[in-house]
């Protein structure tokens, strides 16, 4: 096996042999480098640690990806028109194909979202059909990126294992799938009595509706098992503002915070400014009374659940 030193001089070659657009960033080549302990198993690992973005499909990001299932899946779902999946008509029957959007020669970054809803993702799919998606989504749901645009996860993927088998555990927005990657459920237990929390306004602290079941955090906290979820800031308070939101918000993904438990209203940022979401508004000595009162357990959710930069 290669130590270390021996597998960054082989790196460095390489990316001398390949040119300067194709050098492996210098966190990847450090983090190849570092030998496994022999006998070890990925259940060995001290940490795990889970990255949540913002709505991006598998193909979109790595459709063009060498080795995956990606636009060259010869198993693809088959349109009732015999065309592959991604051979999308519009509502006139002309037919569109996936295309590239140049990250650099382009404002791609910029253009907004695209509908992501629980009744625009139902239209698309159109009872199974998944023919609708141009109609519905917009054209510009067929853009994708390649190699150039998004140079560091491609390093990423050839480095080190993709998953190419993702799914769409809710089919709907932003708010329900967050819920179920934090909890694995979008309502407390299923039965008729227990509406599913399918749209964002059904979970939203900054309105004060909060949803209430057990969390994977919970969990890990119940197990002795440490874990800490790291953002920017705390949505909930409204932050950050302006266009600092637009490089640095996390856009609520941290649906932590809309679970009732986990009381996103009494986390540190609030404890020092008080909470001015609340009717009526609290001062920061109010809210700190209140989390005095909990238990470890209960302010171990919270301090956990929010740290913030």
């Amino acid at each position: 096996m290669d130590s270390r030193r021996d597998f960054l001089k082989k790196a460095s070659l390489l990316a001398a042999t390949f040119g300067a657009s194709n050098v492996i960033p210098m966190s990847i080549q450090k983090a190849m480098a570092i030998n496994a302990a022999p006998g070890t198993t990925f259940y060995d690992a001290e940490h795990v640690v889970f990255l949540m973005q913002e709505n991006r499909s598998f193909d979109h990001m790595f459709g063009k990806l060498k080795g995956v299932r990606g636009f060259n899946n010869p198993r693809a779902k088959t349109l009732p028109n015999k065309n592959k999946v991604w051979l999308q008509n519009d509502n006139n029957g002309n037919t569109f194909a996936p295309f590239h959007v140049d990250i650099n020669k382009t404002k791609i970054t910029w253009q907004g979202g695209l509908p992501h809803s629980w009744s625009d993702q139902v239209a698309a799919r159109n009872k199974g059909k998944y023919d609708k998606w141009v109609p519905v989504k917009t054209l510009m749901s067929l853009g994708y990126y390649q190699r150039e645009d998004v140079p560091f996860y491609y390093a990423m993927a050839d480095a080190f294992t993709i998953c190419d088998h993702h799914f769409c555990s809710s089919l709907t927005g932003t708010t329900p799938n967050r819920l179920f990657f934090w909890t694995g459920s979008i309502r407390p237990e299923q039965n008729a009595n227990n509406v599913a929390a399918v749209n964002n306004s059904q979970a939203e602290s900054r309105d004060n509706v909060f949803v209430d079941w057990h969390t994977f955090p919970e969990l890990l906290e119940d197990n002795d098992v440490s874990w800490k979820v790291y953002q920017n800031e705390v949505w909930t308070a409204n932050l950050p503002e302006g266009e600092t939101d637009d490089w640095l918000g996390n856009y609520g993904d941290n649906a932590l915070e809309y679970v009732k438990r986990h009381r996103v209203k009494l986390s540190a940022y609030f404890r020092k400014n008080g909470d001015e979401t609340s009717k009526p508004a609290l001062t920061a000595d109010e809210v700190l009374a209140k989390y005095n009162q909990l238990s470890q357990r209960e302010k171990n959710l919270i301090n956990k659940a929010f740290t913030t930069n």
